[in-house]
């Protein structure tokens, strides 16, 4: 078994400071799944907001969670043949480069150059070398930390230990402490400054042309990091995207195609900002899943309004939407010359085909939407 130390305040402490949404804590927890761990030991309070988020965190990543308050108890918790990871207060540990390293077979001791690292806020070793802020230690050796007093920090303590017992080392490179996904966050200024720079690299690019996902991505931004710390509100902006489809279905079957397209074309953007959210709190390490397949809802629903909105012999009314639908998703198995990424936004195409409906008719409107995504398959691929 690998189980994580991680630090939480001790009660009437202030709260640790938090990265978009998540504790330090929570973070740690994140990264310490990554590199094997499958228990967690809180070191402090785990009756305060912070440490009842951390187990709730930890059962819901399937980790076993127990909290401590002295060092001594970690002798009982670890077996000999058992790994320790450590992890220093206040690190936030996010690099793939790092992980990989603890990921290796056997323990060691991560360092850096002493320069970077204690401008970094990381524990000089030598003239040479600091802590990177991260160790995994063999269980056997736990057991000296019950010579130390009860109030002594376990972190620093198993950093002697293992620098006495010539624990391997692996070096980080000094660059990793630049990023900002290495880094230790001593306050919450600190962390506020640090989100924003952590939030614009993990929502990436948008590629030009693509409408819904660039208006997803700013909202997110112009939000900070509102919508992450708020914990129903992926959960209403996925309902609202729901009604505005189910909405739009409906308004098909009452005969109101130009409004039914109208608000299949505003659940876009918003479930955008949903999938957007959705990776940003599974980041860095952790995926959405299939999570993306939900936006074949929205062709479903656009199958289904212009089914039924179009009033004709069944070959008739069936015919366009299909075509129009696979010529979509055919589109989307190609990377299409940047001017025509517009053409496979579904907002754009719902949005073009509810104008034409209310001016004109709404079979004219999908059979110029069909021809136009037909068309778009044909152009050659971006170089």
């Amino acid at each position: 078994m690998r189980a994580a130390l991680i630090s939480l305040p001790l009660a009437g402490d202030d709260p640790m400071p938090a990265v978009a949404g998540k504790s330090l804590a929570e973070r740690q927890l994140m990264f310490a799944k990554e590199a094997g761990c499958t228990a967690v030991i809180a070191l402090g309070s785990g009756a305060t907001p912070q440490g009842i988020a951390l187990r709730h965190a930890a059962e819901r990543a399937g980790m076993k969670y127990q909290v401590i308050t002295t060092p001594h108890a970690l002798t009982g918790i670890i077996g000999n043949d058992d790994s320790l990871l450590v992890l220093q207060p206040g690190l936030l540990p996010e690099s793939r480069a790092a992980l990989d390293l603890l990921k290796a077979e056997g323990d060691r001791l991560l360092v850096v150059s002493a320069g970077p690292g204690v401008a970094a806020g990381l524990e000089r070793i030598d003239l040479d070398r600091a802590w990177a802020g991260a160790l995994t230690v063999p269980g056997k050796w736990l057991g000296r930390l019950t010579a130390l007093p009860e109030d002594a920090a376990p972190q620093n303590a198993l950093l002697r230990i293992a620098l006495q017992q010539r624990l391997p080392e692996a070096r980080l490179a000094d660059s990793t402490l630049d990023d900002g996904r290495w880094t230790v966050v001593t306050s919450a200024e600190t962390a506020q400054a640090l989100a924003t720079g952590w939030q614009r690299a993990h929502l990436g690019d948008v590629p030009a042309g693509a409408a819904s996902r660039w208006l997803a991505k700013q909202a997110v931004s112009s939000a900070g990091t509102i919508l992450l710390t708020k914990r129903y509100s992926r959960l209403l902006i996925g309902m609202t995207v729901v009604a505005l489809l189910a909405g739009g279905i409906a308004c098909g079957v009452y005969e109101m195609p130009a409004l039914g397209f109208l608000l299949i074309a505003l659940s876009v953007p918003l479930l955008e900002v949903f999938l957007t959210l959705s990776r940003l709190m599974a980041a860095p390490f952790g995926t959405i899943g299939k999570w993306p397949w939900a936006r074949r809802a929205v062709d479903a629903a656009l199958l289904a309004v212009s089914i039924i909105s179009i009033d004709s012999l069944p070959h008739r009314t069936v015919f366009p939407a299909i075509v129009l639908v696979a010529a979509l998703v055919l589109l989307d198995r190609r990377q299409p010359t940047l001017w025509l990424e517009p053409l496979r936004d579904r907002m754009v195409i719902a949005g073009f085909i509810a104008i034409i409906a209310a001016l004109a008719m709404p079979e004219l409107a999908i059979m110029l939407a069909g021809m136009l995504v037909l068309l778009a398959n044909l152009a050659p691929d971006r170089s």
